[in-house]
């Protein structure tokens, strides 16, 4: 099983400030990683920060050792100090390396070899082929060598920019199951939910408007497996997406069975 979301790209649409800009994506970021979301769609819906959001979120993603590699400083990024670290399996401290260890690198060719930064005090020699940011096993320590691997635990999401409207990303995804949310929804705790099998997805829309009015705007329809309001009493008048995503991956967490 994989877990999506799904944002708009007009998530910031009723803030200016650049940190509580910053801030906000964060939480996006940091929620689903929590709960072991593996794909992050941005979907269009008429704003204009689709690319700031992706940029953010992908920073978070990064580990920090090989964030000045990949993702060259812009004034964009000038406050990411605010952003909460991920901590998740893939961001690896220093230390020493284990034999069999799993981490994140990026390959650099010297000559005819490859060699790859995983975040340790020297290079490891690649054993195998590739280029640009990969996933290693250490295979020997005396001298430092990588093969080319697969991580056998949750290891970060993937985000996603479409450009295109909802009902169209939703497709692109391919999802076995889509759940939208909104405060018109039936009560999560009335609902019978079908098994959380393949690939999940769960939709949010933006401050100012929800899903369907989304929709509408595009002259959209997308057929729903089910349309839940995952905050039921909720005793404020509106609830943020990032709060949103937060509670909605936290209820789903305790029925998932993977």
């Amino acid at each position: 099983m994989a877990w999506h979301i799904f944002i708009p790209d007009s998530l910031l649409e009723e803030t200016s400030d650049p940190k509580i800009r910053t801030y906000k994506v964060g939480q996006i970021g940091r929620a689903a990683a929590i709960f072991g979301v593996e794909h992050v769609w941005i979907y269009k819906a008429g704003g204009k920060d689709g690319k700031f959001i992706k940029l953010i979120l992908e920073y978070m993603e990064t580990p920090q050792y090989l964030r000045k590699s990949l993702i060259p400083l812009t004034k964009e990024l000038r406050y990411v100090g605010v952003l909460p670290p991920l901590r998740t399996p893939h961001h690896k401290l220093k230390g020493r390396p284990k034999l069999g260890e799993i981490r994140e690198g990026i390959v650099i060719r010297k000559g005819k070899r490859l060699y790859a930064d995983i975040g340790l005090d020297e290079l490891a020699l690649v054993e195998g082929s590739g280029e640009g940011r990969m996933t290693f096993k250490i295979v020997s320590l005396k001298p430092l060598k990588v093969v080319p691997s697969k991580p056998e635990e949750y290891w970060g999401y993937r985000v996603h920019l479409t450009r295109k409207s909802l009902a169209k990303t939703l497709k692109k995804a391919k999802l076995n199951l889509a759940i939208a949310t909104s405060r018109k929804g039936e009560d999560v705790r009335k609902v019978n939910l079908p098994p959380l099998e393949g690939e999940v997805g769960f939709v949010f829309g933006s401050p100012r408007k929800g899903i369907m009015e989304i929709l509408r705007d595009f002259n959209e329809d997308y057929p729903f497996d089910l349309i839940l309001n995952t905050i039921p009493n909720q005793k404020t008048k509106t609830v943020r997406t990032e709060e949103a995503v937060l509670a909605t991956l936290a209820i789903f967490n305790f029925i998932r069975r993977d």
